[in-house]
């Protein structure tokens, strides 16, 4: 059986797993700064499709118009 390499770049295991640990921590800091927006009443911002979009503290969903 003929072993598929999935690593062209031949990069060491352990950036992979660095890079694993650096994105969870800018998960968990972009979850805990939208709960601190979300306490504070500051509307939380996101795109769909180009489009920009606010999620107000009451639950509304708002469009950016330009």
């Amino acid at each position: 059986m003929r072993k598929v390499n999935n690593n062209p770049d031949n990069i060491p295991l352990h950036f992979y797993k660095e890079l694993v640990e650096i994105i969870a921590k800018g998960r968990k800091a972009s979850y805990k700064v939208l709960q601190e927006n979300k306490r504070l009443g500051i509307p939380t911002p996101f795109s769909l499709q180009g489009v920009i979009y606010y999620l107000m503290p009451d639950g509304r969903i708002v469009r950016k118009r330009k």
